[in-house]
């Protein structure tokens, strides 16, 4: 996350060819980010893709409207399947590796993607660089629970993160949920199998005992199970990018087929369509807090700018969301703050030995 001090304007660069919807969508979403004043008037917006297709879909979606918008053409696409090395190689004039060339000049402020996420990670860490002291970067999701919200990371970025990585996801979590949730000190806890000690096998009990020794830097409340993150338990979960990619796919998964199945019953019966009806201001406020495209984009953690992640189904809205969230993250100035952090903690990891 960039460290440049706090100004009144941002710069995003929004890559446009990466998602499964294609670039009408990307660019309808800019169209959105405008309209709902997701986009300041300060802000600037520059579309990265094959730019004689992006300039005829902003006049269709009503986007070249504002002096605000740029392009940037880009030949080629990163296709789902790509490997990363092969992107980084072979499609350096992809929307993509040009976007992040921008972060990494100075040109734009945060970087916004829907693309294949191990070749946005590997040109992230790549081209934009991870910060000091970090190893490796976290993809940060801000999760629906019970009241309010809470940050899982990492969902994607690092499926076999280490336990020193997991203590840097931490302390970049906590700082996150601060900067983007509002809490002050957010309590920290470690995904396992269980609440007990000594239950999640050597790599989670190693984090454990890492995160206990950073005793005051941070608010650890120790390991939590998957039936607590959803309730109170914590702020910040820690896990590895296999387990909470996983844990995120199948919440956007359930969320859809409590939906599905709460309107074929309705449809079905004329019992459940009077009750239905009465009840409708209450689902309609259920589904915006669970709807996925409500929390489009997750930043990736640990590097020396800002890029913001969208999952490669993103809708329009979606997209727009993930606008928003990267926006905000840039607005609270955060870098400094990750960068003494995850010095604190590899002081800490470097000074606690492996228990026999």
């Amino acid at each position: 996350m960039s460290d440049a001090p706090l100004k009144k304007g941002h710069r995003i660069a929004l890559d446009c060819m990466g998602g499964d919807m294609g670039p009408s969508e990307a660019v309808a979403a800019a169209a959105v980010a405008f309209k709902e004043g997701i986009i300041g008037p300060d802000d600037a917006l520059v579309l990265v893709g094959h730019e004689d297709n992006l300039r005829m879909l902003a006049i269709e979606h009503r986007a070249l409207k504002n002096s605000r918008v740029s392009f940037r053409h880009a030949a080629s696409i990163v296709a789902p399947d790509d490997a990363p090395m092969a992107v980084l190689k072979s499609k350096r004039d992809s929307s993509m590796v040009i976007a992040l060339e921008m972060l990494k000049a100075g040109e734009v402020d945060v970087v916004i993607s829907t693309g294949n996420t191990k070749a946005l990670v590997a040109a992230g860490t790549i081209k934009v660089r991870p910060m000091e002291g970090a190893e490796r970067p976290a993809l940060a999701a801000i999760m629906p629970r019970r009241e309010g919200h809470f940050v899982m990371l990492d969902v994607g970025a690092n499926p076999e993160a280490t336990p020193a990585q997991m203590v840097h996801n931490a302390v970049l979590g906590s700082i996150y949920a601060q900067s983007a949730l509002g809490i002050v000190s957010p309590r920290i806890g470690l995904l396992s199998v269980g609440t007990e000690e000594g239950k999640g096998g050597a790599r989670i009990n190693r984090t454990h005992s890492l995160l206990k020794a950073m005793g005051n830097r941070i608010n650890y409340v120790g390991p939590v199970e998957g039936f607590d993150v959803f309730g109170d338990a914590c702020d910040v979960v820690v896990t590895d990018g296999f387990t909470g990619n996983v844990i995120l796919k199948t919440l956007e998964g359930l969320v859809y087929m409590v939906r599905d199945m709460v309107g074929s019953k309705v449809k079905s019966n004329p019992v459940y369509l009077a009750g239905g009806i009465a009840m409708f201001p209450l689902l309609r406020d259920l589904k915006g807090k669970l709807k996925p495209e409500r929390y489009g984009g997750a930043p990736l953690l640990g590097l020396t700018g800002l890029v913001m992640k969208a999952h490669g189904s993103s809708n329009r809205q979606s997209i727009a969301s993930a606008i928003r969230l990267g926006l905000e993250a840039l607005g609270h100035g955060a870098g400094h703050r990750m960068l003494t952090s995850l010095a604190e903690a590899n002081a800490v990891i470097s000074s606690t030995p492996e228990e026999a």
